[in-house]
């Protein structure tokens, strides 16, 4: 596979709606993985109305409204794979490559104020029991999704592997 992608102009300006560390771990990753990917006009920063129709849709479990998503705050983004034309949120060979390099890439990025979290460890479940998390495990429900929080992730997390 091919390393050393690019951002195209759309994921470009989404990413610039994000927080400052976001866009610098978005560098990071494109310029390591082997897997292209990109951030959606919904990956990045979203209003409340944005927010509420993801969620109308069943594609989220905030609402935007009682229930905020980090992405109405800037400290979220997806990256959404983009495999043989298309992006798709079903390859988790793609995901779990991409969000092993975004967690790598944070412990060199300064910041003693946020902790890295990933979507694809909530809910995960390691289905052979070797203590790995796998694209033959069942991953987290929203594998493509990073957000900043203040304290560390704590359930749930693995160590990934891939090829």
């Amino acid at each position: 596979m091919i390393m050393g992608y690019s951002f195209n102009e759309r994921s470009i300006k989404n990413i610039r709606t994000t927080n400052r560390i976001l866009q610098e771990l978005a560098a990071k990753v494109i310029a390591r993985s082997v897997f292209d990917f990109g951030v959606l006009d919904e990956g990045g920063f979203r209003t409340a109305e944005e927010q509420n129709e993801i969620f109308r849709a069943g594609h989220s479990k905030c609402d935007g409204y009682e229930k905020r998503s980090f992405h109405q705050t800037g400290l979220a983004i997806d990256f959404v794979p983009y495999i043989n034309g298309d992006y798709t949120w079903k390859n988790n060979e793609a995901s779990l490559q991409i969000a092993k390099i975004a967690l790598e890439e944070f412990q060199h990025i300064f910041t003693e104020d946020y902790y890295l979290h990933w979507g694809g460890f909530w809910g995960a479940n390691d289905l052979d029991g070797d203590g790995k998390l796998e694209s033959t495990d069942k991953l987290g429900w929203d594998k493509v999704h990073f957000e900043l929080r203040k304290y560390p992730q704590e359930w749930g997390v693995y160590p990934i592997l891939w090829a």
